[in-house]
């Protein structure tokens, strides 16, 4: 039992996931009633299928209204879908060519909107659905546009209600690290502190190992609600700590017991204040005592406290929303048609799924329907992002299937209670989306399972039709996985964004040595790495997109002469001994400099991650030079996130 529970933590961290599936299965059961009250079983079954595929759906970006507005959309072209799809099919060859657009629009609108395509592709499910609902005898056109309207409408409010700004996981962390962080500024002085520090360190540690997990609990964002503040937070927290732990020495040197008791508590009050950003109040944040510790001879405390202080502001203009903390690129409808090549992998991927959707829909319409049409949906089930994550977890899914079909065929014949195999069906459906977050032989399993299981539920003892559709849709599957071959991404594209991402965390090594640490080394291994990555740029074979990967190489090669510049400033500065007052805040801006190749690695990773513009209101050094260099790394910073897109796994 220990090792399923070790598992279990091990790819759903935190229980976003279970938390998440039992919404979704309720949502399921009651968009099942809602539908079979409108329409009947195929009211049941439109009204299921849109609650299933809203919870399948990848979470759209924006503010709850924008995700409205989208939900909307995709009930408007749902309705269409429903009302026209059926007509057009019965004409065979305008179909398929009809099909063969219509997914290479759906793939190509992931250049210009990512919420459009998200929507689009849902979309797709309904369609399907219609051919082979619409060939049944008790098909009606108007009950299942009632049970498909209400399921949405249902569904859509269960996916999108939640109490309060964020949700339990970044309420519960950020507040238990908050509390950390009182109780060191009330106990900053006493002997007590280090235990409480190294209890805040271990509580933070735990919290950065469920951002930084590599399943896709994480990286699917719709589990944590404004996931990129969350983590914002999390980081800026940290900061404090550090902060609180360098100035302890302070509270214990400097005799002016009113001057520091009037900052203790002031401190201790806006970390208070801070936690109602949580339950959506306002953060009140002093200055009183700052202004107080300004006027003293304290020169290097007063440069720490200046720095705590940012970091409070910085926290609160975040949770006021004040401070943009994710990349949006703004690209234009001419940007987007230009980006329309051969030589993008987006591209490609729309033309492998266009393809083999196609092939698919020609099988329905010169032969079966429903074997078509299955394979059809094996096929969407199959792709990934890229054809490349298609080929890598291709094996993966059609062992999953495998194995799931052999689950529900032992299933399916031992309980043979009605009552009970429907309980077991819902059990099924819970996990289906559970173990999605989970590697794919298990996702596919539990979604095979479920799969067999509720049809077999539907259709009672035609346990052989069971059998058919199931081989239909792993014919999909390698159908999918066979068009991967065919665009496959180049090897020198794959070595282009291992090389790229294995840079990333040596630039923040790099960047945490200009103060501290072995600077030679790290250039030198920065050095090597960059010249490794120019000749794979040079000997890959994507020659349209060779431009921006060398855009790429230069920035970053030009960070790497700007942080060295930098230390040598600096070091300059040590030997006149005119760092002591500014190095509190030259730390903190190079943490910030740091922080951003590590967000740069997890956007790329597709994980949780913040990136803010507008460095120069940021940035707390007030040496000139220092601000100049400084800057310069962050607009190089910022062209670099804006090429990522070229490198996103």
């Amino acid at each position: 039992m220990q090792k399923v529970v070790k598992f279990l933590n091990h790819y759903d961290p935190s229980w976003f996931a279970l938390n998440y599936s039992i919404k979704a299965t309720i949502s399921i059961l009651i968009c099942g009633f809602a539908g079979n009250f409108f329409g009947g079983f195929l009211g049941m079954v439109y009204a299921a299928n849109s609650s299933m595929i809203i919870f399948f759906l990848a979470s759209l970006d924006g503010s709850t209204k924008i995700k409205i507005y989208y939900f909307l959309l995709y009930i408007i072209l749902g309705i269409f879908a429903i009302l026209f799809v059926s007509t057009i099919f019965k004409f065979s060859w305008l179909f398929c060519f009809f099909t063969l657009i219509w997914m290479i629009f759906v793939g190509f609108s992931t250049l210009f909107n990512q919420n459009l395509n998200k929507i689009l592709t849902i979309v797709n499910a309904t369609g399907l659905l219609t051919i082979i609902a619409s060939n049944q005898s008790s098909w009606n056109l108007a009950d299942s546009l009632e049970s498909f309207i209400a399921g949405s409408i249902i569904a859509i409010a269960f996916r999108l209600t939640r109490f309060g700004t964020y949700g339990k996981f970044t309420k519960k962390s950020c507040t238990m690290v908050l509390d950390d962080l009182i109780n060191m500024s009330q106990n900053i002085s006493d002997k007590e502190f280090l235990n409480l520090a190294k209890q805040c360190d271990e509580h933070i540690n735990e919290i950065k190992k469920v951002f930084t997990h590599k399943s896709s609990t994480i990286k699917d964002a719709r589990l944590i609600i404004h996931h990129s503040r969350a983590i914002f937070y999390l980081y800026k927290l940290e900061d404090i700590y550090h902060l609180l732990v360098a100035m302890q020495r302070y509270f214990k040197s400097i005799k002016n017991p009113n001057l520091l008791n009037a900052l203790n508590s002031e401190i201790t009050n806006n970390l208070i204040q801070l936690k109602n950003i949580f339950i959506d109040k306002n953060s009140i944040l002093k200055i009183d005592a700052l202004k107080l510790a300004r006027q003293s001879d304290y020169e290097i405390f007063k440069a720490s406290l200046e720095v705590l202080y940012s970091k409070f502001e910085l926290i609160k203009d975040g949770g006021e929303d004040k401070i943009a903390l994710e990349f949006k690129e703004k690209k234009s409808l001419k940007k987007a048609i230009k980006d329309i090549t051969l030589h993008n992998p987006i591209v490609q991927n729309s033309l492998r799924l266009a393809i083999g959707v196609s092939i698919a829909i020609i099988i329905a319409s010169f032969g079966y329907v429903h074997n078509g049409v299955w394979i059809a949906i094996g096929v969407i089930s199959m792709s990934k992002d890229s054809s490349y994550m298609t080929k890598i977890t291709g094996i993966a899914n059609i062992k999953g299937a495998l194995i799931g079909i052999t689950l529900a065929f032992v299933l399916i014949h031992i309980v043979v209670n009605e009552n009970l195999f429907a309980l077991f069906c819902v059990v099924c459906i819970f996990l289906a989306f559970y173990f999605k977050n989970f590697p794919p032989t298990y996702a596919m399993a539990a979604f095979m399972c479920a799969f067999a299981m509720v049809y077999s539920l539907i259709l009672g003892n035609a346990i052989s039709v069971v059998y058919i559709r199931i081989i239909d849709i792993l014919i999909g599957f390698i159908l999918s996985f066979v068009a991967a071959f065919i665009l496959f991404r180049h090897t020198n594209e794959i070595k282009l964004s291992n090389s790229y991402i294995n840079l990333l965390p040596k630039f923040k090594n790099l960047s945490n040595s200009v103060i501290e640490g072995k600077f030679s080394i790290e250039q030198n291994a920065i050095s090597n790495s960059l010249t490794n990555y120019h000749n794979t740029i040079t000997q890959s074979d994507r020659n349209k997109e060779l431009k921006r990967y060398l855009e790429i190489y230069k920035n970053l090669h030009d960070i790497s002469s700007l942080l060295s510049n930098l230390k040598v400033y600096t070091d300059s500065l040590k030997q006149s001994n005119k760092l002591i007052t500014t190095k509190d805040a030259l730390n903190s801006d190079i943490n910030m400099i740091s922080t951003r190749f590590e967000m740069i690695e997890k956007r790329v990773n597709k994980l949780p991650y913040y990136f803010y513009d507008n460095m120069e209101d940021r940035i707390l050094s007030q040496d000139i030079k220092i601000k100049f260099l400084l800057l310069e790394i962050a607009k190089r910073q910022d062209r670099i996130i804006a090429q990522s897109d070229l490198l996103i796994r």
